[in-house]
């Protein structure tokens, strides 16, 4: 959020309950590895829609499968003596301890397999939200660290208008609050929008920053464009 705050510019007030903004995406993240490793294939591609949960890219991952196999066969091995070793429990052949000691090696495997199991996960990059992959920052083969972006995604099924008012004139606004957008370079484009933010603190120069939100489910309205906000 840092970063979309940085970039609200200051637009001026057109007329009264009439002021200009800029669009930026709804959600916008700098996706990264999860974990340092090597980037062995791509899914997707610059220009690309995705959806939610979509798998994005794939790290080296042959040694955390190897342990994964590994903790799932000792996990069957301690499911068997487990039942066994109730068996003979009921029947009063092994003590108490025994059977309860059996049960505690069960758990423990249990655990080792699903921890190898979320390794295997964590070499797996997801999208986590719909969007359009925009940008793309490694290449296949190359070793990335988790500090390192792989993908940059927006979503665009909303975009927000920024707009900075100044305080005598921030009273024209409220939160869910219905105004009308239309876009300079779109002309005959005018949409409903709803007001979303009214920020309370003043800027350095008496400005408050106010956050219309516009549905663009037919992905019409392009991010960073002017927009012209009309307050009834």
């Amino acid at each position: 959020m840092k970063r979309l705050f940085a970039m609200c510019v200051a637009l001026p007030c057109l007329a009264g309950g009439v002021f200009e903004g800029v669009t930026q995406p709804f959600r916008q993240a700098e996706l990264s590895a999860p974990v340092s490793s090597r980037l062995v294939e791509l899914k997707v591609k610059e220009g690309e829609a995705v959806k939610a949960g979509q798998p994005l890219a794939q790290f080296y991952v042959a040694l955390e499968e190897l342990e994964m196999r590994r903790a799932k066969a000792l996990l069957e091995r301690r499911e068997f003596e487990a039942k066994g070793a109730k068996r003979l429990y009921d029947t009063k052949i092994i003590s108490e301890s025994k059977a309860v000691e059996t049960r505690i090696d069960l758990e423990l495997a249990r655990i080792q397999f699903e921890t190898a199991e979320e390794q295997v996960k964590l070499r797996l990059l997801l999208a986590p939200f719909d969007g359009v992959v925009v940008a793309k920052h490694r290449e296949v083969g190359e070793a990335v660290s988790s500090a390192q972006p792989i993908l940059h995604l927006v979503d665009l099924s909303k975009v927000l208008v920024r707009l900075l008012v100044p305080s005598e004139q921030l009273s024209g606004f409220t939160v869910d609050q219905a105004v009308r957008v239309r876009f300079p370079q779109m002309p005959g484009t005018t949409v409903p929008g709803v007001v979303s933010l009214v920020d309370p603190c003043a800027d350095t120069k008496g400005r408050h920053r106010v956050i219309v939100t516009v549905d663009n489910d037919k992905n019409l309205i392009r991010s960073g464009v002017k927009a012209v906000v009309e307050v009834p």
